[in-house]
């Protein structure tokens, strides 16, 4: 009996779900708007008088805190006439909260994105700009010194680009050298293989082995040195076999206790006094 009774009664309920599962949330928002402090306030905001509209609004959320349609009525008075974009935001986010589902959700959501830019830019930035200047002064002057250091790095590589050009000159110079004593050695050989005794070089020599006369490159006045770890005047001065004086001449204006790694410096070339 009394599962046919369940057999029974199930379609009715389903039925009864079927003609009413939508009233009850239609119903709450019309009661909702026809609560006294509500409709005062409508009237109150009809009027232009926003400020009695916001104390019936919220009076209206005194009695029902789920009256989703006072916030909505509160969101914009705040943001449109009041200019509180904070109050407005807080409503506007209860509102979606208590009906996501609303026809205008997307345009709400659209006024909370106003509201944050419109309080972002209005918002009193006193302080922030002093402590922004501060900062701004100090980032100039952090940017100077890098300047500074770039164009102190800038110097360095075009001396390093000078002493890789020298070096290729003195490679250059010792391949020359190391092809003219191989063409001696050739001519030796062949006065050998002939048995003919030829001063190499000298006028009895055939045209084809006499070694060809090269210009002499004009040697620069100083040698680079790329400065590196543990470098001074001193050291460079026992490297080179030149004085510590001649090294400091040969750079006026660098200190010698602020060599940095990688830093080119000329070195003079040992005279004959000084080699000794």
């Amino acid at each position: 009996m009394n599962s046919l009774w369940h057999i029974l009664s199930f379609p009715l309920l389903i039925a009864t779900v079927l003609i009413t599962g939508c009233q009850p949330t239609s119903v709450g928002r019309v009661d909702e708007e026809r609560e006294a402090y509500y409709l005062d306030a409508k009237e109150k905001l009809f009027a232009l008088d926003y400020q009695a509209a916001v104390v019936g609004f919220e009076r209206a959320l005194e009695v029902n805190p789920k009256n989703a349609a006072a916030h909505l009525e509160l969101g914009l008075i705040y943001y449109e006439h009041l200019k509180d974009y904070v109050s407005a935001i807080y409503h506007f986010n209860k509102m979606l909260q208590l009906r996501p589902n609303h026809l205008m959700a997307g345009q709400i959501e659209d006024h909370v994105k106003r509201c944050k830019m419109d309080f972002a830019s209005s918002a009193n930035l006193g302080p922030l700009n002093h402590n922004t200047e501060i900062k701004m002064k100090k980032l100039v002057e952090e940017n100077g010194a890098l300047e500074s250091k770039v164009k102190n790095l800038e110097g360095q590589l075009a001396q390093m680009r000078e002493v890789l050009v020298l070096q290729k000159n003195a490679l250059n110079q010792k391949r020359q050298e190391a092809e003219g004593r191989q063409a001696k050695d050739q001519m030796v050989s062949l006065e050998r293989r002939s048995g003919n005794a030829v001063v190499p070089g000298g006028s009895n020599a055939p045209s084809e082995l006499r070694p060809r006369s090269r210009p002499t490159p004009n040697r620069p006045k100083y040698q680079k040195h790329v400065i590196r770890s543990k470098d001074h005047f001193y050291s460079l001065s026992r490297q080179y076999g030149v004085s510590v004086n001649a090294i400091k001449a040969a750079n006026p204006g660098v200190d010698s206790r602020s060599l940095q790694i990688g830093q080119v410096v000329n070195v003079p070339y040992p005279t004959t006094t000084a080699s000794r």
